[in-house]
C-alpha cells in the first residue's frame, strides 16, 4: 500500500508540473521570439531584391526551400532549386549540399529560414544566407513564382493572416 501511495504521489506531482508549464503559452512565444532574434543576429540575411540581382548577375547558387511539401505549390525560380523540409535538414543536407555552395534559404515568412540558416552555418555551410520575408516577401516585392500551371507574377500582393 505504501508503494502505491508513493507512485500515486509521484504521478500527481508530474502531472501538476506538466500542466503548470503548459499553462503559459505567452512565455513560449517570448522564448521563441528571443531564439529567433538570436538566430537573426548570428546569420546573414538578404532581401528579395538582392536575390533577384544574384539570379540575374551571379553564377551558380542554390535556392533552398525548407517549407513542408504541402507548402511548396509555389516556388522561386532563381538559382538551382533544392527542397529539403526544415525537419529533415540535419539529416539530408550532407547528401544534397556541398559545404562551399552559395545557398539562399527561404521559407514562408523568413522565420524558419533564419533557424535553418543558423543550423546550416553551424554544420559548416558558411555561404548560407536567409532571404528576409521568405516567399511572402518575394511576392510582396513583386517577383514571380513558378506553379504547376506556370509562372505567376503578383501585382500589389500583400500577405495577411
Amino acid at each position: 500500500m505504501k508503494k502505491v501511495l508513493i507512485i500515486a504521489g509521484a504521478l500527481t506531482a508530474m502531472l501538476l508540473s506538466f500542466s503548470a508549464n503548459a499553462a503559459a503559452p505567452e512565455n513560449l512565444a517570448k522564448i521563441r521570439d528571443a531564439k529567433l532574434a538570436e538566430a537573426r543576429k548570428a546569420i546573414k540575411e538578404v532581401s528579395p531584391a538582392e536575390v533577384a540581382e544574384m539570379a540575374s548577375k551571379e553564377g551558380r547558387f542554390i535556392m533552398l526551400d525548407i517549407r513542408e511539401a504541402d507548402e511548396q505549390g509555389m516556388v522561386i525560380d532563381a538559382g538551382t532549386l533544392k527542397k529539403i523540409p526544415r525537419g529533415l535538414l540535419e539529416w539530408v543536407a550532407a547528401g544534397q549540399l556541398d559545404a562551399d555552395d552559395k545557398i539562399v534559404v527561404y521559407c514562408k515568412t523568413g522565420a524558419r529560414g533564419a533557424f535553418a540558416t543558423q543550423l546550416l552555418n553551424e554544420l559548416g555551410y558558411k555561404n548560407a544566407v536567409n532571404m528576409k520575408g521568405g516567399i511572402v516577401g518575394w511576392l510582396e516585392a513583386g517577383y514571380g513564382v513558378q506553379t504547376y500551371i506556370g509562372e505567376i507574377k503578383p501585382s500589389g500582393y500583400k500577405f495577411s493572416n
